[in-house]
């Protein structure tokens, strides 16, 4: 017996007779006939009642028919799970990002990317940059979605996937709350608030860079805090921060936001996926798909 049989005796029943169901199978009738024929001497049993009218189940027919259908739904099931698996339609990715990242637009793509792919298993991991690359070199982590450029992890394979707004928060009795959007010169000798959990210090950096004059002398204070603190700070008036733009939806902290300012417009701050090379885990690409940008 094997699963000829089986697929015969199954396609036979559902006929009504070894001709519709050689018809079906794309075979000749005498193949069916003869295997089932077969069949029915090894098991020392009839399955049918053959008739010029066609072919019925014996009660025992029945019964075998059954248990035939559920074994050939079972490894139908089967196949089908094993080829989501290779095509990268089943299975578990491993994202690790900032927890600083797990609003805004990245907790859209990923509600997005479940609802889209119910098979596929997803896991999070909140770390600071160092331990991210280090789990994606250690094959812990599948993809990470850190702040910056493309070329920032130059042995990983990356993928810009957007951009925000760099926003600063400002106490609400803060002068500069009442403007639309804040230049970085008007940032000049003020007190800055910056986490020392990702991504502050890519922030911080940002900041030297366009407030590196001696004349510009902003005082950089690093907090070993949440950034919810930090927020919380400043509408206690210790001071103003710099954000992503998604810090924007935190709300009732006593703190405005506005985004910053220089001669070409608002100032954006990029976002990349980063994962090995050698990776070969065939839901990954299916969730970078998932994340790369629309056109």
């Amino acid at each position: 017996m094997d699963l000829r049989h089986l697929r015969y005796v199954v396609a036979t029943a559902r006929n009504g007779s070894f001709s519709a169901a050689a018809l079906e199978l794309e075979v000749q009738q005498p193949v069916v006939s003869r295997r089932i024929r077969e069949l029915e001497e090894e098991l020392g049993v009839a399955l049918f009642d053959r008739s010029t009218a066609g072919a019925t189940l014996t009660p025992v027919g029945e019964d075998f028919t059954v248990m035939a259908g559920r074994i050939l739904n079972d490894l139908q099931h089967l196949t089908d799970r094993t080829q989501a698996a290779v095509q990268g339609r089943r299975g578990s990715v491993m994202l690790g990002f900032y927890k600083s990242l797990s609003s805004g637009n990245l907790r859209f793509i990923l509600r997005r990317f479940r609802e889209n792919h119910p098979d596929i298993g997803l896991d999070l991991l909140e770390a600071p940059f160092v331990e991210l690359m280090a789990d994606i070199h250690s094959g812990k982590l599948d993809v990470a979605v850190i702040l910056g450029d493309p070329d920032r992890c130059p042995v990983l394979h990356t993928m810009a996937i957007g951009t925000e707004q760099l926003v600063v928060v400002l106490p609400e009795s803060h002068p500069l709350a009442e403007k639309p959007f804040v230049y970085w010169s008007d940032l000049k000798g003020e007190r800055l608030l910056i986490s020392h959990q990702d991504p502050g210090p890519d922030i911080r950096n940002i900041l030297i860079g366009k407030l590196a004059a001696p004349s510009d002398s902003p005082e950089i204070v690093n907090l070993h805090v949440s950034r919810e603190s930090i927020l919380s700070l400043v509408g206690a008036g210790e001071g103003i921060s710099l954000q992503c733009e998604c810090a924007s939806g935190l709300t009732g902290l006593g703190a405005v936001f506005r985004p910053v300012h220089d001669a070409n417009g608002a100032t954006r701050i990029g976002y990349v996926a980063c994962w090995h090379p050698g990776n070969d885990n065939p839901v990954l690409k299916t969730f970078l798909e998932a994340l790369r940008p629309e056109v």
